[in-house]
């Protein structure tokens, strides 16, 4: 076991996943919905965790695949908890400056909460995508809207002050 890998990902947030525990029965890769998208299965993420392979965890898509469902970690009989690691080193990728499509998609996102409080996603669309996303989703946002599922219209939140709050204290942190 590579002890400064999992020093830093239990750091980050890792603390009850119990990485360690971990007999690599699969159990947690069996329920995972996203599997076939990913280049390595939460299993096998965990043992490269467990061996310190920190470049190849890095490298991995598994990160940006990851749907944060927690089936993987609903169903570990050992309590490791898959999740929680992935979201550990995704957190450690992007500080330590791993670019890609999904951080670039995270980015945006965050700017355009800050702005307002809230998103709209017209603006992520147009920021992520351009104009072609725009038109591709067009008929979809339409859906949404006539829905009320969806403003077409920029929105703020009623009450900035706490969020502002919040957000300069998680700035803080």
């Amino acid at each position: 076991m590579n002890s400064q890998v999992m020093k830093k990902v239990i750091a980050e947030g890792g603390k009850g996943a119990a990485i360690t525990a971990c007999m690599q029965c699969g159990t947690c890769s069996g329920g995972c919905t996203n599997i076939e998208r990913m280049d390595m299965s939460p299993r096998t993420l965990i043992l490269m965790v467990q061996r310190g392979e920190w470049e190849r965890v890095l490298k991995s898509n598994t990160l940006w695949m990851c749907s944060s469902c927690y089936i993987c970690t609903s169903r570990c009989p050992r309590g490791v908890r898959p999740t929680d690691v992935i979201e550990a080193v995704k957190a450690i990728a992007i500080r330590e400056g791993i670019e890609n499509d999904s951080t670039r998609f995270n980015q945006i996102f965050v700017e355009l909460v800050e702005k307002r409080g809230i998103l709209f996603e017209p603006e992520l669309m147009q920021r992520y995508g351009g104009l072609k996303a725009m038109l591709d989703q067009a008929e979809l946002g339409i859906k949404l809207a006539l829905k009320g599922k969806m403003s077409p219209f920029p929105d703020t939140i009623k009450n900035p002050k706490p969020f502002r709050d919040a957000l300069e204290k998680a700035k803080q942190q």
